[in-house]
């Protein structure tokens, strides 16, 4: 029994969008027919035509683009590592002014009834 190659143009049960299976004659009519039919015989040849027709100008624009922002990761990421360089060899950070530590009004009070009492 021959099968009959199918290419989904959306899911269908187990199969997504893409994916090539083979299928009995009746159900791949089936899944052919209608206004928007669930899949669509798969032309090898038209399939190849496609993929060679793909933009080469654009794929390589693409590849420069990307290979300069690369570029520019590693910069920012070297530039990271030489602050965190920086950071671990260096002094510790500059403290600030200690506040002047006044007792508290209350403290002072409780502390005078404790004496007091005692």
């Amino acid at each position: 029994m021959t099968k009959v190659i199918l290419k989904f143009r959306r899911a269908y049960g187990r199969y997504n969008r893409g994916e090539v299976a083979g299928f009995a004659p009746a159900l791949a009519a089936k899944l052919t027919r209608g206004e928007d039919p669930v899949a669509a015989v798969f032309d090898r040849a038209a399939e190849a035509q496609l993929a060679a027709a793909a933009d080469p100008a654009g794929i390589e624009a693409k590849a420069a683009d990307l290979a300069a922002r690369e570029a520019a990761l590693a910069e920012r990421e070297a530039a990271l590592a030489q602050a965190e360089a920086k950071a671990q060899a260096g002094a510790p950070p500059k403290q600030g002014k200690a506040p002047d530590k006044a007792p508290d009004k209350e403290s002072a009070k409780d502390a005078d009834k404790d004496a007091a009492t005692a």
